[in-house]
């Protein structure tokens, strides 16, 4: 067998029985094997109905040719009866031999009717009737042949005739009869091969359509599963194995989609390791030009010019760019190798956000930002620092893509059991190419600001992260100016 389901051995994972799909070597054996079966039923109702109709159109073409056959034999009895009766009125009368040939003609041309005739089917009755009057015509050609007038009346011989006309039509009336009952039999016949046809035609259907919805369902199943398998490599799921159940290429190709996910797998450890090192190795020469920024910038090494205490500003904010980078990039390989934990504290969410605008303050100043507060007092219970990292991803997003003189707002209120903290900058806004993949991780849009120290596009992948460990949820809402971002946070957040 091509193509057979059998029962497979017991599984690990639910400890039931299930079925195990035997597939051809060849995805298009498989096309092959499921158009012969779906046809199958189909060219079965159409070699049954062509067998029907031949039959049908034999018996109708039999039907017809003996009855032509049997009225033109049974029209030949009455007419050469009609006719041995005249010539053997004009032999009595005129006594001349020419008339008595004549006669002897006709009884030939009847006794050629009469075996044509008694060739055809016919019924018992027809068949003793033809007997008794091929039998009296028999005997009255002899009689007409040794006439003479002392041995036999003229009226006599010629009123035998008469009685032969009578049965030679009611020959002739029973084959009409006759016809008539075939003709009705045939027409029931066809009625009946009609409805033959029709029952085996909505019986065939619905079979030939389980059958293509059955090689259907065998068909797609290995494509589901490659499409799911290519779904999870496109979403970097490497952890799954593939495999493909289905004809002998769709197996090798499923071979293949696991040595490209092994080979994605090892790339992406590669890469969350040298982001791991790195960040790690870039940390320590980092806190030495933090340290020795903020030395410059409170003059330990004697006073500064106002030209030299610019310089030390944009030292200091460099460098926390730089360690802010390097924070994402840390926090970013901890997520993706551990669920974020939860360390839950009391958290102001305002005193909070005034921290982390104070951070920003001199690069506010500098780009004369106006600072529009909403805040409302609210304390949730949730992770300082996770929540410290979204509100500060926010705040320095918009700070830097905010123009100079423009404003942003930032509101913080709480209503139904949740925190809600909006964060609207003045800058260009976020591209609707861009929106679909913003909280994507290393992906910078378009519209990336372009700077001296470019961003690492981990900002918002990681603020999603933790917004979605607390339970909250972190949106882009639309505005005619600007990026406006929307976080929801519950007011306590349960731990996992």
């Amino acid at each position: 067998m091509l193509l057979q389901i059998i029962p497979a051995s017991p599984t690990k994972r639910n400890g039931t029985h299930a079925l195990q799909i035997t597939y051809p070597k060849s995805f298009l054996k498989l096309l092959l094997i499921g158009f012969a079966l779906a046809m199958l039923p189909l060219l079965f109702a159409f070699g049954n109905a062509a067998l029907y109709l031949d039959r049908l159109a034999t018996q109708s073409s039999d039907a017809v040719t003996q009855a032509v056959q049997a009225t033109r034999a049974s029209r030949a009895l009455v007419e050469q009866i009609a006719f041995m009766e005249r010539s053997a009125r004009q032999y009595f009368v005129l006594e001349d031999e020419l008339l008595l040939e004549n006669y002897e003609k006709a009884h030939e041309k009847f006794v050629d009717s009469w075996h044509d005739l008694d060739q055809l089917p016919m019924t018992s009755k027809q068949r003793l009737a033809l007997s008794k009057l091929s039998a009296e015509e028999q005997a009255l050609f002899q009689n007409v042949a040794q006439h003479s007038t002392e041995s036999s009346s003229i009226e006599e011989i010629v009123g035998r005739f008469a009685d032969l006309t009578v049965q030679a039509q009611d020959i002739l009336d029973e084959n009409n009869r006759q016809i008539d009952r075939e003709s009705a039999i045939l027409a029931e016949t066809a009625e009946r091969t009609q409805q033959i046809m029709l029952w085996q035609t909505l019986t065939l259907i619905p079979v030939a359509l389980l059958v293509a919805l059955m090689i259907t369902f065998l068909v797609a199943q290995p494509i589901r599963r490659m499409d799911a398998a290519i779904r999870k490599l496109g979403e970097g799921d490497y952890s799954e194995p593939i495999s493909i159940d289905g004809p002998g290429d769709l197996r090798n190709l499923g071979e293949r989609l696991d040595w490209l996910r092994a080979q994605l797998n090892e790339l992406d450890q590669q890469k969350q390791r040298f982001l791991r090192n790195v960040s790690h190795e870039l940390k320590t020469p980092l806190t030495a030009i933090r340290e020795g920024s903020e030395l410059l910038s409170d003059e330990v090494g004697g006073p500064l010019t106002p030209q030299q205490r610019e310089i030390a500003g944009i030292l200091r904010e460099s460098s926390l760019r730089l360690q802010k980078m390097i924070e994402n990039l840390l926090s970013f390989t901890a997520a993706q190798f551990h669920a974020p934990q939860l360390n839950l504290e009391t958290v102001d969410l305002t005193g909070l956000a005034e921290a982390i605008l104070a951070d920003y303050s001199l690069t506010i100043s500098n780009k004369n930002i106006n600072i529009q507060r909403d805040f409302f007092p609210t304390l949730i219970q949730a992770d300082r620092e996770k929540i410290h990292s979204v509100l500060d991803n926010l705040i320095s997003n918009a700070v830097k893509y905010t123009s100079p003189s423009s404003s942003i707002r930032i509101s913080i209120t709480h209503q139904a059991h949740q925190a809600i903290i909006e964060v609207h900058d003045g800058g260009p806004g976020v591209m609707a190419s861009d929106k679909a993949k913003l909280f994507e991780p290393f992906y910078r849009g378009d519209s990336a600001h372009e700077s001296l120290v470019s961003g690492s596009g981990l900002g918002l992948s990681i603020a999603k992260e933790y917004v979605d460990a607390h339970g909250g949820e972190i949106i882009l809402l639309p505005s005619e100016r600007g990026a406006r971002f929307r976080v929801t946070l519950p007011l306590k957040a349960l731990t996992k």
